[in-house]
């Protein structure tokens, strides 16, 4: 194994690459982070993005490209990688602070990007919080302490998960998470039951209602634009910070389907 050679360079790929600032004109009103998962090859952020403009959203979607080496299965276990990617996330969240104060910020993980964001929020300076966390599909250990990241949150961390995610209840299994566990069940297939912070955890599991706004429980389908300007929208839309707290998935029913009419 050559993993330090490989990390080496992806040290300087990110030194080089990694400087641009990604803030955009409608970061003025507000930011939201996506972290994509392994591979950096889903597009989650189009989805989260059209999704969010339906339901009234007016600020910045900008996702964050952790992966350099764009390989699922090298992005998945060799954890520093991820680690770097949050560490550079965290800097972005703190300098987008720091230009932008008072505006909201919200972070959005997809599969292992699940551990990007949830370690970038852990690295953050005591001062600097964010709004609410959004995790899919995680494939963070089920167990991971979140204590340390919700010093960091003022919100909620909304974890959607589904028990039918064939991508963490096999092909994860025999890999690892990404926080390198073995054989564990990921938070996005059972939950995430963390030690501390657990009553700031809000596990949302999938059901088949949710098929309705074209989220059937896959590995990458709840960032579908109709699932996420009827359920996601409303833990990241200016003015719900904490409007969920405590609340079980039975009740996180959609007002009206996408399109504004209905049934």
């Amino acid at each position: 194994m050559r993993w330090p050679f490989h990390i080496a360079a992806i040290v300087t790929i990110v030194a080089v690459a990694g400087c641009a600032t990604p803030f955009g004109p409608q970061a003025q009103n507000g930011i939201t982070f996506y972290c994509p998962g392994v591979g950096n090859v889903d597009m989650g952020d189009a989805g989260l993005r059209e999704g969010l403009q339906k339901a009234g959203y007016r600020g910045e979607v900008s996702r964050l490209t952790w992966s350099y080496t764009f390989n699922p299965i090298v992005d998945q276990t060799v954890q520093p990688i991820a680690r770097l990617g949050a560490a550079r996330l965290a800097g972005y969240i703190q300098e987008y602070i720091d230009q932008y104060p008072g505006r909201e910020v919200n972070v959005v993980g997809l599969s292992a990007g699940s551990g990007v964001a949830i370690w970038a929020l852990e690295a953050l300076r005591p001062e600097y919080k964010v709004n609410n966390v959004v995790l899919l599909s995680g494939s963070l250990s089920s167990d991971y302490d979140a204590g340390a990241a919700l010093q960091h949150v003022r919100g909620e961390i909304y974890n959607y998960y589904s028990p039918h995610d064939a991508v963490l209840t096999q092909l994860m299994k025999v890999a690892c998470t990404i926080d390198g566990k073995i054989a564990a069940d990921g938070a996005g297939a059972v939950g995430l039951h963390s030690p501390h912070g657990a009553e700031r955890v809000v596990n949302v599991e999938w059901r088949p209602e949710f098929e309705r706004y074209g989220y059937n429980g896959g590995h990458g389908d709840s960032t579908s634009p109709a699932f996420v300007q009827a359920y996601i929208s409303r833990h990241i839309v200016t003015a719900r910070p904490v409007a969920l707290r405590r609340t079980t998935a039975a009740s996180l029913v959609a007002t009206a389907p996408p399109g504004g009419h209905r049934d």
